[in-house]
């Protein structure tokens, strides 16, 4: 098995919109996913997350090269000593792998710690783990989203900018 790639990097953000232009701004990163998790996956993923009814808002902001970072944004938001996850700062890394159930089993019976069985979201499927020293790592497949963000992502997101995503472009 080996793994494709470093497939993100996710940050817990204090507001959305502005992490979306800053990042924009600054790195000349697109918006090209975005969307909101249901209470009731956020409370399945609580010992994750830290966090038992919030909603969990995300989006990748892909860079001009093709790196992605990942932003949550957690409503309502903890105060800072007993955030975990939802706090603006660095939260996990990812793995680009294939068949997320075939890690999760191998490295299962290796004694890695997970914090729940993989998941799928808009076609991906994912699961996050602890390395030996509790940093948070993600293994995730894209399936046939793979070619969408990794080969045609910048296009994607300059072609969103001028549509869905416009509001986060102007002012």
């Amino acid at each position: 098995m080996k793994v494709r790639s470093l497939s993100h990097a996710g940050l817990t953000v204090s507001s959305f919109e502005k992490a979306v232009k800053w990042y924009h701004e600054s790195f000349g990163c697109w918006l090209i996913s975005e969307q909101t998790l249901p209470r009731e996956q956020v409370k399945e993923l609580q010992e994750l997350y830290g966090v038992e009814d919030a909603s969990v808002r995300l989006g990748f902001l892909r860079f001009p090269k093709g790196g992605v970072v990942e932003i949550f944004e957690f409503a309502p938001s903890l105060p800072v000593e007993k955030m975990r996850w939802n706090k603006p700062g660095p939260t996990h890394i990812t793995l680009d792998v294939k068949n997320v159930q075939r890690w999760y089993e191998h490295l299962k019976n290796k004694g890695v710690y997970f914090f729940s069985p993989p998941q799928d979201t808009d076609g991906n499927k994912w699961v996050f783990m602890k390395d030996p020293d509790g940093n948070l790592i993600e293994l995730i497949d894209l399936k046939l989203n793979y070619p969408a963000i990794r080969v045609m992502g910048s296009l994607i997101g300059k072609i969103m900018a001028g549509g869905k995503f416009k509001k986060y472009y102007t002012e």
